[in-house]
């Protein structure tokens, strides 16, 4: 019983000097922080990108409108086979990988109950 009460008199010691010197820390590292945060060059810096991002937010929303577009169209756009070819070739681009595209059949990739 005795070695109970000792260690959770040292537990507690340890948990109130530990508090206070991680409150310490904590409030040092908020304090500077803030002085960091109102920092004219800081906030003038806050300014310029709140202003740009203001200014490019209508051009940058019409973009993202456009390709959504297309990706919605390419899609629902299932009535083309592709004969094994991929969908950046499909697209006119070349695959970013340098290996030979697969050709499959059309009885590859069914599942089938054993060999016939």
């Amino acid at each position: 019983m005795q070695k109970v009460l000792i260690f959770a008199a040292g537990a507690a010691a340890g948990f109130v000097l530990g508090t206070r010197s991680g409150r310490q820390t904590y409030e040092k590292m908020r304090h500077q922080s803030l002085e960091l945060w109102h920092n004219p060059t800081v906030q003038e810096k806050v300014s310029e990108a709140t202003e740009t991002v203001k200014d490019k937010a209508p051009q940058i929303q019409h973009k993202v409108g456009e390709l959504a577009k297309k990706a919605t169209h390419r899609s629902t756009d299932t009535s083309a086979p592709t004969n094994g070819v991929s969908l950046e070739e499909a697209a006119g681009r070349t695959p970013t990988t340098t290996e030979p595209a697969a050709v499959t059949t059309a009885t590859e990739g069914k599942h089938s109950q054993g060999p016939n």
